[in-house]
């Protein structure tokens, strides 16, 4: 079995959690076997067993929601704040709506967690780089320390609980992990509120952006390798969502300038807005364009113009768009 088939299978044997905590997982072990070398690829296959193996090691271990495992310990509660700033490496950050201020942070053993403080009523969460302590697979002690073991992924987990109040500035960013801002703590997603604040930036490099039920002024999502998707969103002035690998999907009503941007993947757009209350701009070069289901002549750009006050411009290189407006 090549590497490659083996990611897929252990992929397909992943269906049943979380599409984030699915694709973090499959690219651990990607970089897992490109750290170990070609030339040991069958060895780290020993190592870790069958990709059936592995998926059911990988699904007792997914966190779901809140942090409950034993290394998961409490790094702020009770404490208000009016807006975030979090950085992370590594880590899928959860926002959580419940019914009180609280940080809880659950990393591997031998990771080390990140600095979390309240100043000038925001909270920071600070998650520095930490070296991966790669050893020779012969001495087995391969790939040690930094992420738990060699036959145990669990992702580490910053989750943050907050109530239903009126916030500022949230800014969340990742590198290699993932953002949900889609769970209450209770994990009853009908008893979801609106999360309400000034605005709201995530920014992810390898990894998904899932984002519920935001009714904020503005909300700005990038991404480079992953989709991004903002579900039953509301934003006054105006709403950004981009990514380079990975589908754009925003449902809501939203108003302002608004930019919906894919280069390698879909553009979706749902809004409870008519289409006579936006000036919209479509570009794609090897996809069609939709707009409430009508496939538009122009295959290549579309243009509507009138003297709306919001703007909608949304593009694609590799993909289609879809728009639908309400009538």
């Amino acid at each position: 079995m090549t590497t490659n088939e083996y990611l897929a299978r252990l992929k397909s044997c992943l269906e049943c959690i979380d599409a984030s905590e699915r694709e973090a997982a499959v690219q651990f072990y990607t970089e897992y076997f490109e750290d170990a070398g070609e030339e040991n690829a069958e060895k780290v296959m020993a190592e870790l067993g069958s990709p059936e193996k592995l998926a059911r090691d990988i699904i007792k271990q997914s966190t779901g929601s809140a942090p409950t495992s034993p290394a998961a310990e409490t790094a702020a509660c009770g404490e208000a704040f009016t807006g975030i700033h979090a950085e992370t490496i590594s880590a899928r950050l959860i926002l959580l709506r419940g019914n009180e201020y609280r940080v809880d942070l659950d990393f591997p053993e031998g990771l080390k967690k990140p600095a979390v403080s309240i100043r000038d009523g925001v909270l920071r969460i600070e998650e520095k780089p930490t070296p991966k302590h790669f050893t020779s697979i012969f001495d087995g002690s391969f790939w040690s320390g930094a992420f738990g073991g060699r036959n145990a992924w669990r992702q580490s987990v910053i989750a943050i609980t907050v109530p239903d109040v009126q916030f500022e500035d949230f800014w969340l960013e990742t590198v290699n992990g993932t953002i949900d801002i889609t769970k209450s703590a209770s994990g009853d997603a009908a008893a979801l509120p609106a999360l309400r604040l000034s605005s709201l930036k995530c920014e992810a490099v390898n990894g998904t952006i899932n984002v519920e039920s935001i009714a904020a002024g503005k909300i700005h999502l990038e991404n480079v390798n992953g989709s991004t998707n903002a579900t039953n969103c509301t934003a006054t002035a105006g709403c950004h969502c981009e990514t380079v690998n990975g589908s754009v999907k925003l449902t809501g009503g939203v108003r302002g300038n608004v930019h919906l941007e894919s280069v390698n993947g879909s553009v979706a757009f749902n809004t409870t807005e008519k289409l006579e209350q936006f000036n919209c701009e479509f570009d794609t070069m090897s996809g069609s364009v939709y707009i409430n289901g009508e496939k538009q002549s122009r295959k290549h750009t579309t243009v509507i113009s009138n003297a709306a006050e919001s703007k909608l411009k949304a593009e694609t290189m590799n993909g289609s768009i879809r728009a639908n407006f309400a009538v």
